[in-house]
């Protein structure tokens, strides 16, 4: 344990020169804040500040969620992911980081420190997502899911949370797979999975063999969802705003987040606010996702070709996306008074109390 230490010392603290250095835009004028909540300045120094994540006595919270995909580039994957948990560790910001059965298989088989981390860290909660060619995915039923009678579909949806998937023909195989492999890796079931289908049997499908293999939590989108609503028997992530921070690359990180909080604020919910500050691993490395270049521009029906990779980005346009949620990050994490963080445990916890 003191050997990791030592050597991710430096590391840290490289990063915390560079965030200090990095320029940061004015937080909004008190025309629109009152004066009282002003955003502080960004600094290392406010940001570690606080002993604890723990949930505190505000309105506000941030949840920081990780969506993790990219096959196509394990090694960027790995080393993104890697780079994440240190930055959260460093300030102390819990963080949520879902997985798909594929990127666990890798980071397992490639990467086993990594996904020791992902397991052990303090701050990190593991969640599970789907994408394509499983055939609940949103608009994407090449298998004819929705011809089937309710059983058949339950048994089919659940075959696919607990087995693999050949990536190439969409039919599962007999390896272990699914929702299922990903808490016999991470040794608890991960705490949120959601639906991605439009049609509301497959849905219902989904919802139920999600919590019969151990989900608390699910995710919707597209409204105001406030702490403890429910749907078909999970817990919904609450959220007031779905702060997509790759699409705010070269704003303000202090102005852009308290803009997310200005919306969600505004929306047709009930205090406490949640922002959600939304990220995928390829977001930093590459021009989109692997599942959309090989399962969506290479066709919505079998067979694919795994192969097939989307451009990378420029250095240039790295360092910018890093910069945005780095010193997004730091932000959020100097403003602890008025301002909390939270992963999905803790959430869970707050909806208990």
């Amino acid at each position: 344990m003191f050997r990791k230490i030592i050597l991710f010392l430096p590391v840290l603290l490289s990063l915390a020169c560079n965030l200090a250095s990095a320029p940061v835009s004015e937080a909004p004028s008190d025309e629109n804040q009152p004066a009282e909540t002003q955003p502080a300045p960004i600094t290392p120094e406010a940001a570690t500040s606080a002993p604890t994540a723990e949930p505190v006595n505000v309105n506000d919270y941030a949840i920081f969620s990780i969506n993790v995909q990219d096959f196509s580039y394990p090694e960027q994957s790995a080393a993104v992911l890697n780079r994440i948990i240190t930055l959260h560790e460093t300030y102390n910001v819990p963080v949520d980081i879902y997985l798909t059965d594929v990127m666990a298989q890798i980071y397992a088989e490639q990467f086993p420190q990594l996904l020791e981390r992902l397991k052990t860290s303090p701050v990190v909660a593991i969640s599970y997502h789907y994408r394509a060619p499983r055939p609940y995915a949103n608009n994407y039923d090449w298998l004819g899911l929705r011809n089937m009678s309710a059983d058949e579909m339950y048994q089919t949806v659940m075959r696919y949370e607990t087995h693999a998937v050949d990536p190439v023909t969409g039919q599962t195989t007999d390896a272990t797979g699914g929702y299922q492999y990903v808490a016999s890796l991470i040794g608890y079931p991960p705490y949120a999975a959601s639906s991605l289908s439009s049609d509301a049997e497959v849905d219902s499908a989904l919802m139920r063999v999600f919590k019969e293999l151990g989900a608390q939590m699910t995710v919707v989108h597209g409204r105001a969802l406030n702490l403890g609503d429910t749907k078909k028997g999970l817990y919904i992530r609450p959220e007031h705003y779905d702060y997509m921070l790759f699409q705010n690359v070269g704003a303000g990180p202090a102005a852009s987040f308290e803009n997310a909080l200005n919306e969600a604020h505004n929306a047709q919910g009930i205090a406490p606010y949640f922002v959600g500050v939304k990220m995928h691993d390829n977001d930093f490395f590459s021009t989109q996702s692997a599942w959309l270049t090989v399962y969506v521009d290479g066709g919505k029906r079998p067979n694919w070709d795994p192969n097939l990779t989307s451009p990378l980005l420029s250095q240039a346009e790295q360092d910018a996306m890093w910069a945005m949620y780095e010193q997004t990050v730091l932000y959020v994490a100097s403003q602890r008074d008025r301002i909390g963080t939270v992963n999905l445990p803790m959430v869970l916890e707050m909806i208990k109390k």
